[in-house]
């Protein structure tokens, strides 16, 4: 995940499947460090490509369930080999459009248990600090909510499978709700740091920011999120591979929508309830684990006494699963 500090966009608007999709030909953005002093980087990255085209917003359509049940006995790996100790659940539907026959299921958090699965996820990054408790599972979903710690300060929440489930190319979906208000960032991500930053790869399936209003194209006058946005980092100083802005999608913290990505081994697809709005052709060969966070500031701007807090503000997340190519 990338800090943007300062975008300039050079707008492209385009119509895919029912969608106003932006490509973003300049950002200017700093790294977050893989380091407890949080040390930041500045880069500049290429945005994804486009085609000239005009379009208006229209309705959007979600693809159908896929017919198929998919089954598993038990975790499995990576394509790399790398381990998973996550126990995928049985009679779990294959990826949402997809067809099931295609995939078989390698990890699933249906978060119905009363707490997070320490056999699955940690609740903070491999560097950084334990954080008072701004999550729980209950009512059958994951809830991480915006909160202020002792002295008054927003803290992030990072979810993941760091050291628990990696998997390398696959198909990665999350069916959640987003958080709203000024500062707020969710994301569902894939990360890898077995190389020293920056040279580490990252692939953004969702990255929402609620805080700038209309004018942003992120959120509307309410500071509802109504855009999110999918992102590669091949792991190459200010080396952003693809970027694609989806705008104009309703309240995306009034119900619930699933994000997804598949990862082949020269190209990534992404997908908006089930279907298509983004593909590029990058070569990621490295292991990744899974990320559910928020994080404040960035497009978002900073959070203040207007972000609503608690539990009824929450990053409601149904499920995170992923599938491997049979």
């Amino acid at each position: 995940m990338r800090i943007v500090e300062h975008c300039q966009l050079s707008t492209i608007n385009l119509k895919e499947n029912g969608l106003t999709i932006f490509s973003i030909s300049q950002l200017r953005i700093s790294v977050i460090a893989a380091a407890c002093a949080a040390t930041l980087l500045t880069a500049c990255g290429g945005g994804g490509g486009g085609t000239d085209a005009q379009a208006s917003t229209s309705s959007f359509t979600a693809a159908p369930e896929a017919s198929a049940s998919q089954s598993t006995t038990g975790s499995s790996s990576g394509a790399t080999g790398s381990e998973s100790t996550g126990q995928a659940s049985t009679e779990t539907p294959g990826p949402f459009g997809q067809n099931a026959a295609n995939y078989k299921l390698t990890f699933s958090d249906e978060f119905e248990g009363g707490s997070l699965d320490s056999n699955k996820w940690i609740d903070h990054e491999w560097y950084d600090q334990q954080r008072p408790i701004n999550y729980a599972v209950e009512g059958g979903s994951l809830k991480i909510w915006p909160q202020k710690d002792e002295n008054g300060n927003f803290f992030k929440r990072v979810i993941n499978t760091d050291g628990k489930y990696y998997q390398t190319y696959g198909y990665f979906e999350m069916e959640a709700k987003l958080p709203h208000g000024k500062g707020v960032w969710p994301a569902f991500w894939l990360y890898n740091h077995d190389k020293p930053d920056p040279f580490r790869p990252e692939i953004d399936i969702m990255e929402a920011y609620s805080g700038g209003g209309p004018a942003s194209g992120w959120s509307d006058a309410n500071l509802k999120p109504t855009a999110f946005a999918a992102t590669i980092w091949k792991g190459n100083p200010g080396d952003m591979a693809g970027h694609k802005m989806l705008q104009d999608l309703g309240d995306l913290s009034a119900g619930y929508h699933k994000y997804a990505m598949k990862w082949e081994p020269n190209k990534q697809t992404f997908y908006f309830d089930g279907k298509e709005i983004y593909s590029t052709t990058v070569a990621m060969p490295d292991r990744m684990y899974i990320l559910v966070d928020i994080l404040f500031g960035s497009a978002s701007g900073q959070p203040d006494n207007t972000t609503p807090t608690g539990k009824s503000n929450s990053f409601d997340v149904k499920y995170v699963r992923a599938w491997q190519f049979k």
